[in-house]
């Protein structure tokens, strides 16, 4: 299984041309599915929307997209963001906002992660009801147990090896203890716009377990945080896993480093090679 792993598109907010020389990049990797994990638009305005979906309707392979923090509408029309939070999203980009997409081997679930407002002043935080967790797990039961789980949501549950100031996604016991109950193999997010991929450790029980994260730049936007614009090839089985960093060079995306993943076919305990 192949698989292109996107996000932070942001537009409204984006490099002139530069889906042009995504998309050409993303059929060049031929995978059989892309995920995008949120803010497809800058300010969830509709004109954005309407410009991420040409895009996204310019690509002939399956799509599972989420929504991020971005995508929440009523930025400054507050009555929006709490009464119709996810419209724009919904009457342009699609009316399931958690898409799961299923081939032999392989299961992709997507969850939206974004909330229009929550008990503290920054509003781009997110989270997953305990609802939702148990979505996951029930999806999740319902797969081939030797199929590759595949968890999309747009705010990640660990922090890039050189760190940030950002929050994680919250409730992050409860979250982890979710991936682990539903045997997840791999979680792709965004939102810190910086690409690292690593083994997510998952605490809890008689028996060490981990998945793998991956999370990626800006595909697009100019709203760099010191990183070139780019996104991940994902290639692999329930067994193991290569992840490509493919970046912007200037004029063109090319591949810059990997990353390879093992697992125990036993326990779905997740290593990297070459590194923790």
């Amino acid at each position: 299984m192949r698989l292109v792993h996107i996000s932070d598109l942001h537009f409204g907010a984006v490099h002139e041309g530069m889906e042009d020389h995504l998309r050409t990049a993303i059929l060049k990797a031929n995978p059989a599915v892309v995920a995008v994990s949120g803010d497809l638009a800058m300010r969830g305005r509709m004109e954005e929307f309407r410009e991420a979906k040409a895009f996204l309707d310019s690509i002939p392979l399956p799509l599972v997209v989420v929504p991020g923090n971005h995508d929440v509408q009523g930025s400054w029309m507050f009555w929006e963001r709490f009464l119709t939070p996810f419209e724009n999203y919904r009457r342009t980009i699609g009316r399931d906002l958690e898409p799961v997409w299923r081939a032999p081997g392989v299961i992709v679930v997507g969850l939206n992660s974004a909330r229009p407002a929550g008990w503290h002043l920054d509003w781009s935080r997110g989270q997953l009801s305990r609802g939702q967790m148990e979505r996951l797990n029930a999806l999740y039961g319902e797969a081939d147990p030797e199929a590759l789980r595949v968890f999309v949501v747009h705010h990640p549950p660990a922090a890039p090896p050189h760190g940030t100031a950002r929050h994680l996604i919250g409730r992050l016991r409860e979250f982890t203890d979710a991936v682990k109950g539903a045997g997840v193999d791999l979680v792709l997010s965004g939102h810190f716009h910086m690409s690292y991929a690593q083994a997510l450790p998952l605490p809890g029980g008689l028996a060490p377990a981990s998945c793998v994260l991956s999370s990626v730049s800006t595909a697009t936007s100019h709203r760099l945080k010191g990183e070139p614009n780019g996104f991940h090839v994902i290639e692999g089985d329930a067994q193991g896993l290569v992840i490509e960093d493919w970046a912007w060079t200037g004029g063109s995306y090319e591949k810059r480093r990997a990353w390879e993943f093992v697992s125990d076919s036993a326990t779905r305990d997740w290593r990297r090679l070459g590194g923790p």
